[in-house]
């Protein structure tokens, strides 16, 4: 994420979004002091189009890769 995204969509925690073997998709939050599993086909949507804004708002592989050898100083 650009340091400089104050607002970006994933502020409310660390989710993930699980594709199952059975083809069933569920959802895990987490935020502080709080995890869990969600199997609501709704809020499991949710958290596939948050992260898919956060794809959309991420640095390109090409930027990533120049901010982190900024950090380590290699430029």
């Amino acid at each position: 994420m650009p340091v400089e995204a104050e607002e970006h969509a994933g502020l409310g925690g660390s989710h993930r979004v699980l594709e199952l073997t059975d083809g069933t998709t569920v959802g895990h939050n987490e935020v502080q002091l709080i995890s869990g599993l969600i199997t609501d086909p709704r809020e499991v949507q949710i958290l596939d189009m948050r992260y898919n804004l956060i794809r959309a708002q991420a640095l390109t592989p090409r930027l990533s890769r120049e901010f982190i050898e900024k950090l380590l100083g290699k430029t």
